[in-house]
């Protein structure tokens, strides 16, 4: 698979280099722009719908990959054996792809609506659930944790418990969706933390080493998918890096938390150690004490929670007199110390 591997992130890198003049153009066209706002850091309007050239770039590798590698093709083919149930059909690799691509469609096209003509924040929970149910409904799907202190929460044992599976598995691919989103408020931010994210995740699934088949072929289509994204995310950073020519836009977030999220439940969510259900939340730790930290002080304030502000903490950091590429490539450092814990933590467990 190291030569799929190669081509997959080259080609990821490369397509996105070339598509995103074309996103630039049809944003400019079609007039959806960020415009300037007291809540913004940015002074002129940029151009938004970056997100589509990245989904164009990621599904466009995986047809390549899929075209030119039979061992891909005969890895999409394979029958999950795992988990067995009376509540679980038959699963296969592809058809868990096809899941993502359908709900990254869906979240993909509810951000460019939302990015041309603001959605109503209901709206847009409505539109993510459905997505998420999508990819779950094609078996991307938490089927069990490994919880410290030797607690274990087995999804498929009765139906109240593959419903519980389906609430956590929505609100997983939901908080990943909105972190992402509201990360993404500095140039090239959102888009290198997701970088570095789904790199690691690339890393963590090939030092895991289960001993069924079924979770090896897992691991094979979740660090195929992390490494493709990853190659879209640099590549995308050429035009979204401070000056940005254009940004992620929500069509963009949406989709790069979607499929983060989805890559950690067909991955590392999968395997047996109890590190596995951390290790994604170590990874966008950053991002995801920005959220919470958000919500405590809206909640304090009596504000409502999705009412957006300038004290996220680049917002701050930029108040305390760091410049703007300062202060992403500070987060980037603390996305990849996050990212080197979380690879020594595998390895370690795994010793």
């Amino acid at each position: 698979m190291i030569k799929v591997y190669l081509l997959s992130f080259f080609c990821g890198l490369v397509l996105v280099i070339l598509l995103t003049p074309g996103t630039i153009f049809l944003s400019k066209q079609l007039n959806v722009y960020d415009w300037p706002a007291r809540r913004k850091v940015h002074s002129r309007p940029i151009p938004r719908w970056g997100g589509v050239g990245i989904f164009l770039g990621c599904f466009l590798t995986i047809m390549i990959a899929y075209s030119l590698f039979p061992q891909f093709r005969e890895l999409l083919s394979y029958q999950l054996e795992q988990p067995r149930s009376r509540l679980v059909g038959g699963l296969s690799l592809h058809t868990q792809l096809i899941g993502i691509f359908i709900g990254s469609l869906f979240v993909l096209l509810l951000g460019m609506i939302d990015d041309k003509k603001p959605v109503r924040a209901l709206t847009k929970l409505l539109v993510q659930i459905i997505a998420a149910y999508c990819a779950l409904d094609f078996g991307v799907r938490i089927f069990g944790l490994n919880l410290p202190f030797g607690l274990k929460i087995v999804f498929t044992k009765n139906e109240f418990l593959m419903f519980l599976s389906q609430v956590v598995t929505v609100l997983w691919l939901i908080g990943f969706m909105n972190t992402i989103n509201l990360a993404d408020g500095l140039d090239g931010l959102a888009c290198g933390i997701v970088s570095i994210a789904s790199g690691t995740f690339f890393i963590v699934s090939l030092l895991l080493k289960p001993d069924k088949l079924w979770l090896i072929k897992q691991l094979q289509l979740s660090g195929l998918l992390s490494i493709i994204l990853c190659g879209c995310c640099l590549g995308f950073l050429f035009y979204n890096f401070n000056p940005a020519k254009i940004f992620l836009g929500d069509c963009g977030a949406l989709f790069l938390g979607f499929l983060l999220a989805s890559i950690s439940i067909i991955g590392t969510l999968k395997t047996p150690l109890v590190i596995s259900l951390f290790v994604p939340i170590i990874i966008v730790g950053l991002p995801i004490l920005d959220v919470f930290l958000s919500i405590f002080r809206r909640l304090r304030r009596g504000m409502d929670v999705m009412e957006p502000d300038k004290e996220h903490i680049h917002h701050r950091l930029l108040k305390w007199g760091w410049s703007h590429r300062e202060v992403v490539l500070l987060m980037y450092i603390v996305t990849m110390v996050l990212s080197i814990i979380s690879i020594s933590i595998v390895s370690f467990r795994l010793l």
